[in-house]
């Protein structure tokens, strides 16, 4: 089922099908700011919880375990828990299906909220039995005309890239902005990029909208179909995609973060605008 909150500027439209987002309406123009799906890619935006990407099978306490592209979550009926004009608020818990794919009892909530030009996204995490390792995020997919977008960090930054064959990261040169387009993807696949000082990121496209991510995660995706659809995703990522030389033990990888029983609040913030 869908639901729609607002604000003065954005119109935001949700699913309790995964969590993910379905439209993004810039009210001041009228126009759709998220890509609607199609053949280049068939989703809009996924919630990424608790592995990130197509994961190779992975063992807890020496237990193979296995599971589908980016996680549970995205593969679940939520919960609505809580909502209002501007805000919805979704939760799932453990069961006995997720606990054969992922060997913990947990808590996972979703928070939207809707502020003038502004959505902000909340994950909270909770472990129900012990000490869990996880990984979360998020993965919109915002339009982009002939899937191309320039990207400017607020500051000068020297990031690692992850991963480069069996070294797991370089650092290139400073980059403050860089051009992303399909002949860039054909050739990177997938852009992460981790040890940033956090930076806003901005992504100006040749519709004129300017579309500001602001987050404190460790590893920011850049990626879009190397051969078609006109959109562009800006992943914030606490964790990092699969990769040949990384642990198999899920607890040993890199970027893991943990949680015994207090709970966690991960949040990034979107803002749109037109120039």
């Amino acid at each position: 089922m869908d639901y729609i909150i607002k604000s003065s500027a954005l119109q935001l439209t949700v699913t309790d099908e995964g969590g993910s987002m379905r439209s993004i309406i810039y009210l001041p123009t009228g126009e759709e700011r998220l890509w609607q799906g199609g053949e280049a890619w068939s989703s809009r935006d996924v919630v990424i919880f608790p592995i990130i990407g197509h994961a190779q099978p992975f063992t807890v306490a020496g237990k193979q375990y296995s599971l589908k592209s980016h996680g549970l979550v995205r593969y679940r009926t939520l919960t609505v828990r809580d909502m209002g004009d501007d805000f919805i608020e979704f939760g799932l818990t453990s069961d006995e299906q997720t606990l054969k794919e992922f060997p913990f009892e947990f808590l996972f909530v979703l928070r939207y909220e809707v502020r003038g030009n502004s959505i902000k996204l909340t994950y909270f995490v909770q472990s129900k039995s012990g000490k869990m390792p996880f990984y979360v995020g998020g993965h919109p997919g915002m339009k982009a005309p002939g899937g191309e977008a320039l990207i400017e960090f607020s500051k000068r930054e020297h990031p690692l890239i992850y991963p480069v064959g069996e070294d797991g990261a370089v650092a290139p040169e400073g980059v403050q902005r860089m051009v992303l387009n399909k002949e860039f993807f054909s050739r990177c696949k997938t852009l992460q990029m981790g040890n940033l000082t956090g930076s806003t990121i901005r992504m100006t496209t040749a519709d004129g909208f300017v579309t500001e991510y602001y987050s404190n995660c460790p590893v920011y995706a850049f990626w879009s179909n190397e051969n078609a659809g006109d959109y562009v995703c800006v992943e914030p990522w606490w964790g990092i995609n699969d990769f040949p030389a990384a642990p198999r033990e899920l607890s040993l990888k890199p970027f893991i973060n943990f949680d015994d029983g207090a709970g966690q609040a991960f949040s990034y913030l979107i803002t749109i605008t037109k120039n």
